[in-house]
């Protein structure tokens, strides 16, 4: 669960658009001077594709630039030729389909998920007109307003998870608009502050009761803690201005954003050893990338800022990337995923109403 967006503008077929253009792309391999090694099904040579241009050389050498990336479309491509020498066949890995169902908190003007669990329950924020936002639950085919013991009152609430211990976590708001992480396991709930900080946020729980957080600096600049069994340590993107962990999956890798400059981020990865890889869409734009939830399996999603300053969803599986953007939306942003695949978030309409979304992969 992310309160990110509160100071950054963040039942139909899904659209699936990989990068490229609107048809499938044979790569032309008479120019070919590198490849996506994981495209190359033949540990032969190749030719070019006039079957005239002969090479020699490993087969990684051997498709075009970028492939699949380069692709669009949304079934897998294969090509082959021979030069009278040797013979290569490369393909692409077909991308997911995915059916969209639009889910909206009943008479909300605003249904935004955050999580979902492998059993699919699944947590967020709603709002009602002239509302602040309120943290949620939906659960076998029903929604909850989540406010224990009248905690969270009308002052803002949001709700992450559940992890598949039935975990929450989030962030609420006191009376004197100071805001505090929480998680609640089993009716018990137990707010979360980082020391030193006035305003902290709970991003994301594991099933082991690791922690991915927040806290705002003095500046207003966002930095991460890890809170494992009690202890907290220091999420900061080296050489980042603000570092902002979104999402742990069950062995302990973060995912998030951090940024330089607040008007492009990028996406990261921490592995359970300390180490960052950054995280960018490939075709994003100036506003750059944020990667927000992984999964048991390390897939991730998240979303990146078009040219035009639009959001759109993507989804990367090892390495490769696959955009998805639901049906009607203007900007649309994958929040989580399961160990089942199963993708939630939110997305904008031309009506500027934000509604919550379940993809679920066939």
């Amino acid at each position: 669960m992310s309160n990110h967006s509160a100071s950054r503008p963040l039942a139909a077929m899904l659209t699936v658009v990989l990068a490229g253009t609107a048809s499938a792309a044979v790569p032309d391999l008479s120019t070919a001077s590198s490849i996506d090694a994981s495209a190359v099904t033949s540990s032969e040579s190749a030719c070019g594709s006039d079957n005239a241009r002969a090479l020699t050389d490993a087969p990684q050498a051997l498709c075009s630039s970028g492939a699949p990336g380069a692709l669009s479309g949304n079934g897998p491509w294969s090509w082959s030729c021979n030069d009278g020498q040797h013979d290569v066949h490369c393909t692409a890995n077909a991308a997911a389909h995915y059916t969209f169902r639009t889910l909206d908190y009943p008479g909300a003007s605003w249904t935004k998920f955050w999580g979902i669990n492998d059993f699919g329950d699944l947590a967020g924020e709603y709002r009602l007109d002239g509302s602040p936002i309120h943290a949620m639950t939906y659960s076998h085919g029903r929604f909850a307003s989540l406010d224990p013991n009248g905690l969270f009152g009308d002052r803002g609430s949001a709700s992450g998870g559940p992890n598949d211990l039935g975990a929450l976590c989030g962030f609420y708001t006191d009376e004197s608009q100071r805001q505090h992480g929480f998680v609640q396991l089993w009716g018990f709930l137990e707010t979360v502050d980082f020391p030193g900080h006035l305003n902290s946020n709970c991003d994301d729980v594991n099933v082991f009761g690791a922690i991915a957080g927040v806290y705002w600096d003095a500046s207003g600049i966002q930095h991460g803690v890890l809170r494992n069994y009690g202890r907290d340590t220091a999420i900061d993107y080296p050489g980042a201005l603000g570092t902002y962990p979104l999402g742990i999956d069950n062995s302990g890798v973060i995912v998030g954003m951090w940024y330089t400059n607040p008007s492009s981020t990028h996406g990261f990865l921490r592995d359970v050893r300390g180490h960052f890889s950054p995280i960018d869409v490939p075709i994003a734009g100036p506003g750059g990338t944020i990667t927000i939830g992984i999964n048991d399996a390390q897939q991730m999603v998240g979303y990146y800022m078009d040219a035009s300053n639009h959001y759109h969803g993507f989804l990367e599986t090892h390495g490769q990337f696959q955009y998805l953007d639901a049906p009607d939306a203007v900007q649309t942003f994958p929040t989580h995923i399961n160990s089942l695949g199963v993708i939630v978030g939110y997305y904008i309409d031309a009506a500027n109403q934000n509604h919550g979304f379940i993809a679920t992969p066939w």
